[in-house]
């Protein structure tokens, strides 16, 4: 069975997360810490939805990108509107990134 979203699964399913999530999931990262996240700070949702849109990330393919982030602990909804990437989440990115 092949399906896109998030990796939550029904009951009596033994679905796994795609390849896709976590690829989409670690570019929306990536793109967060070079526009300048860090785990001091909080993020204003709408901020997060501009960069996942610069990095051409939309409807299911960002909603199970930001599922995946927060399933592996890498992104948290700090409270209503705002999220926060956490330690675990910059250093994910910084993995992934040259440079940084």
């Amino acid at each position: 069975m092949v399906r896109t979203g998030t990796s939550k699964a029904a009951p009596g399913d033994s679905w796994q997360p795609v390849p896709v999530d976590r690829a989409n999931a670690i570019q929306l990262l990536k793109a967060l810490v070079a526009g300048g996240a860090n785990s001091n700070a909080l993020m204003v949702s709408a901020w997060v939805y501009g960069i996942a849109q610069q990095v051409s990330l939309r409807g299911t393919d960002l909603a199970s990108a930001l599922a995946y982030a927060e399933e592996q602990g890498w992104i948290a909804e700090a409270q209503k509107g705002w999220k926060t990437i956490t330690c675990a989440g910059e250093s994910a990115a910084r993995l992934y990134v040259v440079g940084l």
